[in-house]
């Protein structure tokens, strides 16, 4: 039986995502499916295979031996709490979640978490979402973007110089390359295919080391969607891929992948901000000086429109 164990110990090991009953039928032909049940069962008796539920599935995965010690080392609330903490990933666990799933006492719990601490197991993070909130994952782990915030955040706060600067490089590439350049004034023809994309505009930003951060293209499309919002760009469909989506039956699989193209909405004197101020609809604006009777000390205009 040594021998049995061993093997289904190594596929266990081998996999990163965890085997069944059926995977172990199949690979290990020459034995029994009874036997290899029991053998499943002395490992997991023994620490060296846990249990994994994906849906109504039951998975093996193998516990390697350097997790076999630490794991060896502590209580079974601390292996329950540390299996959670686990389980969390890189989303990391709250307080009141944990004691939710272990159903242990707060005071137990806490005695828990600083055991695995000293031993360097586990580390707290703090959340962008719930700054109040301390989260617990593995020392190993990297927290996830939806818990430092990705690139956005430095030091739990929001880098908005960062992230200005960034839209406006986007901005200026993508009014360079919204209309023709032997004629500004001219715009191109409904068909056109060569605005910007958002890989286009991360390889722009990548190439000319306008950051070295790096950003993934979902991040350089949530740069994008600001500038939509403000009105300063357009999001448009690629003309082939719309005629091909004319071809494509409704609730169909084969929907092709749209790559979004941005055009920069062209501004105009009356788009300008200046016009927003009193002194750009002005009629006696050339008179107004500092001195005289036409002042913006004595605007009337001005006055209102710095109390709305």
């Amino acid at each position: 039986m040594a021998e049995l164990d061993a093997k289904i110990y190594e596929h266990a090991l081998k996999s990163t995502t965890g085997i069944d009953n059926d995977y172990l039928k199949d690979a290990l032909p020459e034995h029994p499916l009874e036997d290899i049940v029991n053998g499943v069962n002395r490992l997991l008796q023994g620490g060296q295979l846990e249990l994994l539920q994906m849906g109504a599935r039951i998975l093996y995965r193998g516990v390697n031996k350097g997790e076999m010690e630490r794991m060896s080392e502590l209580t079974s609330d601390e292996r329950l709490v540390y299996k959670h903490i686990e389980n969390s990933a890189g989303e990391g666990i709250w307080v009141r979640t944990l004691k939710q799933k272990t159903n242990l006492l707060q005071g137990v719990i806490t005695r828990c978490l600083k055991v695995l601490e000293q031993r360097a197991l586990i580390k707290s993070v703090k959340s962008v979402k719930h700054p109040t909130r301390k989260l617990y994952m593995l020392i190993n782990v990297d927290p996830s973007s939806d818990v430092t915030g990705g690139p956005w955040y430095t030091d739990q706060e929001m880098d908005t110089d960062f992230i200005d600067q960034l839209a406006r490089q986007c901005y200026q590439f993508i009014y360079a390359h919204s209309f023709p350049r032997h004629n500004p004034k001219a715009v191109y023809s409904a068909n056109h295919t060569g605005y910007p994309t958002s890989s286009q505009i991360k390889r722009f930003i990548r190439e000319n080391r306008i950051t070295n951060v790096d950003l993934s293209t979902g991040n350089i499309e949530e740069l994008l969607a600001m500038l939509v919002y403000d009105g300063k760009i357009e999001r448009i469909a690629p003309v082939f891929d719309m005629a091909m989506d004319m071809d494509v039956k409704p609730g169909s699989d084969l929907r092709p992948k749209t790559d979004w193209m941005y055009r920069a909405v062209r501004v105009t004197a009356r788009d300008s901000p200046f016009t927003d101020i009193p002194c750009g609809r002005c009629p006696v604006f050339d008179r107004c000086s500092s001195t005289g009777s036409i002042t913006p000390a004595k605007c009337e205009y001005f006055k209102k429109w710095l109390a709305f």
